[in-house]
């Protein structure tokens, strides 16, 4: 059947409408599942929050997220239940350095290669913390015990391989001590770190600033170093290892990675945003409110970064014998 030109003119008006009903959706229609690889309390978990609060008060991200904690295993659950949601766009995943440590000491096959980079956003700084009416006055004051007898001092942490855990050995074997000897204990979190501490079960705890930051305010406890590679100014009397002569400092940062495999739109998306949140005036009062430092960078420079961080490490580990591989 020949149709006349005003009937295929409707015909092709009909088959505009059809495929601009069959246009998927702008990203994003629906919220966003924010996988956090440690537990409520934790400084993943604190992030995370924030973040989500700032996008709250911003209304830069037009949906909201759901958050989902997927503690234990050093964060390897976490990551590769998002490794398996390969090409989810509407999947973060939230996670530090351990993103590649865990590969190198041989916990899990997984690291930022088999994810999607998507933002490096904060920085902390790591703290030996003691309670308030500790016998240690100072780092050196451990440090001396740990050359002493190695082993005479235990130590807490809320995960390992971590920074957590960096922040203990790098300095005890720049100060000449065996790190293979330290005793090092592995608690749940940031927040029951904290618990452990006060009720006097581990001596020193290694953790990020903002998971103890309200017991300093508190009176609770007290920080006797700072991985800063100067010293902080709201914290001008802590010393950093490098004004005690020794060379360590440790950059404790945040990020945000994506599933494998998602579309360059959703990656272009964060880049935007997280662009545009990082200057806003709710995203510097969450970086004061938790001793926060901007260390942001976009999808490609973070992808760089962490090839560059994970060759140091590789390093680092080697010659503490933590390297898969080596000898332990």
């Amino acid at each position: 059947m020949k149709l006349t030109i005003p009937a295929r003119a409707f015909l092709f008006a009909l088959l505009c409408a059809a495929a601009a009903g069959a246009q998927p959706a702008a990203f994003p229609d629906r919220n966003v599942l924010m996988v956090v690889a440690g537990n409520p309390g934790g400084g993943l978990d604190l992030f995370g929050r924030a973040l989500e609060q700032t996008m709250l008060e911003t209304r830069l991200l037009p949906t909201g997220f759901v958050l989902k904690h997927m503690g234990g295993a050093g964060g390897n659950l976490a990551k590769t239940y998002v490794q398996q949601r390969n090409g989810d766009s509407y999947t973060l995943y939230v996670e530090s350095n351990r993103i590649y440590v865990n590969k190198l000491v041989g916990t899990t096959p997984l690291d930022h290669h088999d994810l999607t980079p998507v933002a490096r956003m904060i920085t902390e700084y790591l703290v030996w913390v003691v309670r308030a009416d500790s016998p240690f006055k100072t780092a050196k004051d451990v440090l001396d015990k740990l050359k002493a007898n190695p082993s005479s001092v235990v130590f807490g942490v809320g995960t390992v391989p971590s920074n957590d855990q960096m922040n203990i050995l790098r300095p005890a074997l720049a100060y000449g001590v065996d790190p293979k000897q330290v005793k090092i204990v592995i608690f749940k979190s940031g927040g029951d770190l904290n618990i452990q501490l006060l009720g006097g079960h581990v001596p020193v705890i290694s953790t990020g600033l903002s998971e103890v930051i309200e017991q300093v305010k508190a009176g609770r406890v007290r920080l006797v170093s700072v991985s800063s590679p100067q010293p902080l100014e709201e914290l001008a009397r802590v010393p950093t290892w490098r004004s005690m002569g020794i060379g360590v400092e440790i950059l404790h940062w945040r990020g945000l990675f994506a599933p494998p495999g998602v579309p360059a739109s959703t990656v272009k998306y964060w880049d935007q945003t997280l662009a545009k949140m990082v200057k806003t005036d709710s995203w510097k009062h969450a970086l004061d409110k938790f001793g926060w430092y901007n260390a942001y960078a976009g999808s490609a420079q973070f992808r760089k970064e962490l090839d560059i961080e994970a060759k140091v490490y590789t390093e680092i580990l080697t010659k503490l014998g933590m390297a898969k591989g080596q000898k332990q």
